[in-house]
This record gives structure tokens, C-alpha cells and sequence, in this order.
């Protein structure tokens, strides 16, 4: 995984917090069903991959926006990416901090590693 990427969506143009919060699920919804690992927290949607398919999701995230509605709308994005190398993972940076939730425990793998 040489690629992780922040993902700030917004709808500009919604009149409610329910109509927010409609379009940013709908893109929300779109990188669940590519399969990468992601994880959402309040502000921004993390996801975590190879650098030609975290770009393609985020191009994406604009497409899927304007399908569910959204005529103007603004994405901001942070990218980590290292050519060579792997980046840290999500799990690596937050995992500590959230000791109950399943989405952190240790996988297998980890475990007889």
C-alpha cells in the first residue's frame, strides 16, 4: 500500500443538514463498494491503497456527488504517497486510540506473524 488519501466532501449546494448528509453517504457508499480499506471519521474519509486507485476513487468522489444531486461541490484531498515504499497505515496511526473497536483488532495474519 504506497498510497493513503484524506477525502473532505462537500455539497455546496445543499439547503440541509439531511440533504449533507444524503450526498456525502452516496460518496461514502461509492468507496465502500471499491474494496479498499477506509475509515470515516468526522471530517474526512481516509482511504488506503495503490496510488493509480486512490486517484481514480477520488476522481470519482466528484462523479458520484453530481449523480446524487450535488451541483456544486468542493472535495479536498491530502495525499501520502511514497513510490517506493509503503505509507503508514490508518490502523498504525489511530488504531491505539480506538482498543474496542473491531475494525482495529488484530488480524489474523498479525497474529502469527
Amino acid at each position: 500500500m504506497n498510497c493513503s488519501v484524506a477525502i473532505q466532501f462537500l455539497p455546496m449546494d445543499a439547503t440541509t443538514d439531511d440533504a449533507t448528509c444524503d450526498a456525502v453517504d452516496a460518496v461514502i457508499a461509492y468507496i465502500d463498494s471499491t474494496g479498499v480499506d477506509y475509515f470515516v471519521g468526522p471530517f474526512e474519509t481516509a482511504i488506503e491503497g495503490d496510488y493509480e486507485t486512490c486517484m481514480e476513487i477520488l476522481k470519482n468522489c466528484q462523479l458520484v456527488g453530481a449523480k446524487a444531486g450535488c451541483r456544486h461541490m468542493m472535495c479536498y484531498a491530502k495525499i501520502n504517497f511514497r513510490p517506493d515504499g509503503d505509507v503508514m497505515s490508518t490502523d498504525r496511526k489511530i488504531g491505539k486510540y480506538h482498543p474496542g473497536d473491531p475494525e482495529f483488532a488484530p488480524k489474523a495474519a498479525d497474529a502469527a506473524a
